[in-house]
């Protein structure tokens, strides 16, 4: 359990681990699928981490492109103490091609290509290295 664990129980930082992981052994058992649907989740909960940690709330929503710029415009502004985890893979996250990535995939089977989904985990991989990763380093969660 991590320090950023709400009063509901979401944890958005331990579901990131968790989603990462289990997008990664979907990709080795050729899973596209399921390995890219996941992949989208590492990056919403990454973000929605570096949110709560700089401004102490929930954020909703599962749209990565807006919930990318929500996070950059308060980890970018002067004294941000998130800033150290809003970078390169990160902020690039709505020009990148998981952007593409919408919770209503589960419907839709099959929906990717083994090389999307490579890249999908590869940019999720990213994402939660420079964020929740480096937190748990810097003992911040």
């Amino acid at each position: 359990m991590s320090k950023l664990r709400t009063a509901q129980g979401d944890d958005h930082p331990d579901a990131a681990l968790k989603h990462l992981l289990d997008a990664q052994a979907l990709f080795g058992q050729s899973r596209a699928d399921g390995a890219g649907y996941l992949s989208g989740y590492v990056v919403e909960c990454a973000l929605k981490s570096i949110w709560h940690l700089e401004t102490g709330t929930s954020r909703q929503g599962h749209d990565l492109r807006g919930l990318t710029q929500a996070v950059s415009a308060v980890a970018t502004v002067a004294g941000a103490k998130t800033a150290r985890y809003f970078k390169t893979a990160t902020s690039g996250v709505p020009s990148s091609v998981i952007a593409q990535w919408k919770p209503e995939m589960r419907y839709r089977a099959p929906s990717m290509s083994p090389g999307d989904a490579q890249a999908w985990c590869t940019i999720a991989d990213a994402v939660y290295q420079e964020t929740v990763a480096q937190m748990q380093l810097d003992g911040v969660i």
